[in-house]
């Protein structure tokens, strides 16, 4: 959690002086909430808006209709650098980009023995910005990402399937400052 902290508390200080009067923005996934974890990021626009730079934390526990692996709960936390383009407007409608993750995931079978993984993540993600006046939006985006070091995980004689893809739909709600 510390590494989270700090680069939150870092990036924002490194590009303050290149940026002291530009605009800056928070947004998180209420869906990351009602999965038992949270989601916090920080956005800032470059290039008059046609780029913008993103940092956050996120966790969330993934429902075994999601996962597929019966009996095993898996808990992931980790942070993300995220990087849009968009094409048609500064700031709204269509975006493009590429999503990068490192999640600690937990997997635990049938709440009595676990291990962890460290897994990184890197991909393209698309979405679309609807801006709700001058200062909130809802970006609904997807990702497809290759997790490098994605590994089967046995607990006890029975083994988790871990992706090397993973697919990832979001809604993210913000507020532009």
């Amino acid at each position: 959690m510390k590494c989270y902290k700090f680069l939150l508390f870092c990036v924002p200080l490194l590009l303050g002086p290149a940026t002291a009067q530009a605009q800056w923005e928070i947004e998180s996934d209420p869906t990351a909430y009602a999965l038992k974890g949270f989601s916090a990021h920080v956005g800032h626009p470059v290039f008059n808006g046609q780029l913008r730079l993103q940092v956050g934390a996120f966790g969330a526990e993934t429902p075994e209709w999601i996962h597929g692996n019966s009996g095993f709960t898996e808990n992931s936390r980790g942070g993300t650098f995220k990087i849009d383009y968009f094409p048609l407007r500064p700031l709204s409608s269509l975006f493009v980009g590429a999503d990068s993750n490192y999640s600690r995931v937990r997997y635990e079978l049938d709440q009595n023995e676990r291990t962890y993984r460290n897994i990184v993540g890197l991909g393209p993600r698309v979405g679309y910005r609807f801006n709700v006046g001058k200062h909130l939006y809802v970006s609904p985006w997807a990702s497809v990402d290759y997790q490098f070091n994605a590994k089967d995980v046995s607990i006890s004689g029975k083994t988790f399937h871990e992706k090397e893809y993973s697919v990832f739909p979001a809604v993210h709600v913000g507020w532009r400052f």
